[in-house]
């Protein structure tokens, strides 16, 4: 029987449980890469889920390198900033290893003289023929092309670098290390729990999760990645339009198109500098809606739509767990409605085929089944 999206979900406790207990091990060939080469700061060149994870990593990366963390899309990156990256150590990122775009910009990467470095998913793939290193970040199987488990892990493979680069550049003192150490193995424990809140709360207001109109996820710092992949797989599964803003910039424009039947959901960092504003925009705009839904342990809103856990972690590592809320959401929506149906323009457009964004066929399962 075919694994679906809900199974590589509820396996990814245990995939992040294991990159942190040997991540001395997992990360030590990048480490050397970037010491070797006596790179100053990191561009993560990625596109869809691996961008998100990139972005859920990159405020953690930023605070325990103290150094800059430039994130940017294949496309962009060669068309518009390859000569902008100087001593940045590249690092391109395909779970599958086989994203064109991902290859085009390692090749631009070798054209520029530029040591680049890959990592992705499989062993077996199209980005060790061009990239001077390439790094499996061990999230082990995954063969649903909605991925779930590689967002949380790649995520969780950047910061677990993050910190063992950090020790070996001498920026953290080991106390700190330590105490961010285990801020990421709570998310472990944090992960299941949420997962199965997510579940109850689906079920307990499934018409305002099923609606056919706009769902809108808003948030900022750690937790903007978090929205941004929600709203990426809840319109790749769903088929329904879901967009994700910083929540203060919602207010400036992007607010005008709601209706009372938009479904939306904001994220909390659980953090005082950004915390009270986000809960408050949260809390006024019911006035548009009565679908709004806070993932927070401290929101305005009524028990019945609010995620929360007993267990919280430092919010530059929360994003391994909260992400568990919206993949467990686009899930449930998708089965419980379209079950992965887009519009038959849509699947004329895939099956065409004329701009291949893989270098293989049939990487992964195809939920949408487009023949």
């Amino acid at each position: 029987m075919e694994k679906t999206m809900l199974d590589y979900i509820r396996e990814t406790p245990e995939t992040l449980l294991h990159i942190l207990d040997r991540r001395e091990e997992y990360t030590k060939e990048l480490l050397e890469f970037y010491r070797r080469n006596q790179c100053e700061g990191i561009c993560l060149i990625a596109s869809g889920s691996s961008y998100n994870g990139c972005l859920c990593a990159k405020p953690f990366m930023e605070k325990i390198l103290h150094a800059g963390i430039t994130l940017v899309t294949p496309f962009t990156f060669i068309h518009h900033e390859a000569d902008t990256i100087n001593k940045q150590m590249a690092i391109a990122v395909s779970q599958s290893g086989c994203s064109t775009n991902t290859l085009d910009a390692l090749t631009k990467l070798k054209e520029n003289g530029h040591k680049c470095a890959c990592l992705t998913g499989r062993d077996d793939c199209d980005a060790r023929n061009i990239a001077d290193l390439t790094v499996n970040w061990k999230v082990g199987e995954e063969k649903v092309g909605f991925v779930t488990k590689g967002v949380t892990s790649l995520a969780c493979f950047l910061m677990a670098f993050a910190l063992e680069l950090s020790r070996s550049l001498q920026r953290i003192e080991e106390d700190r290390y330590n105490d961010y150490l285990e801020e990421l193995y709570k998310t472990v424990k944090i992960h299941p729990l949420l997962q199965k809140e997510t579940e109850k709360i689906f079920y307990q207001n499934l018409t305002d999760f099923t609606g056919r109109n706009r769902v809108i996820l808003l948030s900022s710092g750690p937790n903007f990645g978090t929205a941004s992949e929600g709203a990426l797989k809840i319109a790749e599964t769903s088929c329904i339009t879901s967009i994700a803003y910083e929540a203060e910039e919602f207010l400036h424009g992007p607010l005008y198109p709601s209706t009372p039947d938009d479904l939306i959901i904001v994220i909390d960092n659980e953090e005082h500098s950004s915390s009270e504003r986000i809960l408050k925009i949260a809390e006024a705009l019911k006035d548009i809606t009565e679908k709004v839904y806070v993932l927070s342990e401290h929101s305005p809103l009524e028990d019945t739509h609010t995620f929360h856990v007993s267990l919280s972690a430092d919010a530059l590592v929360s994003p391994l767990y909260r992400l568990v809320c919206l993949q467990t959401l686009a899930y449930l929506m998708s089965e419980a409605t379209n079950r992965y149906q887009p519009h038959e323009n849509v699947k004329k457009f895939k099956k065409a085929n004329k701009v291949a964004s893989k270098s293989r066929n049939n990487l992964y399962l195809d939920l949408q089944k487009i023949k």
